[in-house]
């Protein structure tokens, strides 16, 4: 039996500039927005899964500002996979999907599944401002593995992203 060390997610070269979005978006201000909540809850509801939250990747942190089926509020992102999620995604066409995370080699012994049967399913779609950069990810999340999401089922948790990101727009203080 090998020995498997996880890698906690990388910082892309852009990641300076990426934070600057964020802080200027006003993402990380924002608690309990019933409109977010509620992209949230149909995301979860159309991709059928117990979990799904906005996440918003600040510096050491994912800041989940709107949840359905987890904890709003503060992540690691050493263990976070929207960590992983934003380094991967080019675009807001673009979903990041774990369809096992336990069978999946890049989250070995990551210490969000460690002892836990709550993430096995993991699916993000990218919030990326005018500029393109990716300010988190909407992600839905479940606990037992499922198929790769189908070409329709991306597409609807990019529509989800997209008027997620006008959402935050719409908050951003002036």
């Amino acid at each position: 039996m090998g020995v498997t060390i996880y890698e906690p997610p990388s910082r892309s070269p852009e990641e300076p500039r990426r934070e600057r979005a964020v802080e200027r978006s006003g993402a990380l201000l924002i608690r309990n927005d019933p409109q977010l909540q509620a992209l949230v809850a149909e995301a979860s509801a159309v991709l059928h899964t117990s979990m799904a939250a906005v996440s918003i990747v600040y510096r050491d942190w994912q800041y989940l500002i709107a949840a359905e089926g987890m904890p709003t509020g503060p992540y690691s992102r050493r263990a976070s996979l929207c960590g992983h999620a934003i380094l991967a995604t080019d675009t807001d066409e673009d979903v990041f999907c774990i369809p096992d995370a336990w069978r999946d080699p890049r989250f070995a012994d990551n210490p969000m599944l460690a002892g836990t049967q709550l993430l096995r399913f993991y699916a993000g779609a990218p919030l990326v401002d005018d500029d393109g950069l990716t300010l988190g990810m909407l992600c839905v999340i479940d606990s037992t593995p499922r198929d790769p999401l189908r070409p329709a089922e991306r597409r609807r948790l990019s529509e989800l992203a997209r008027l997620a990101v006008k959402r935050l727009e719409q908050l951003r203080p002036a």
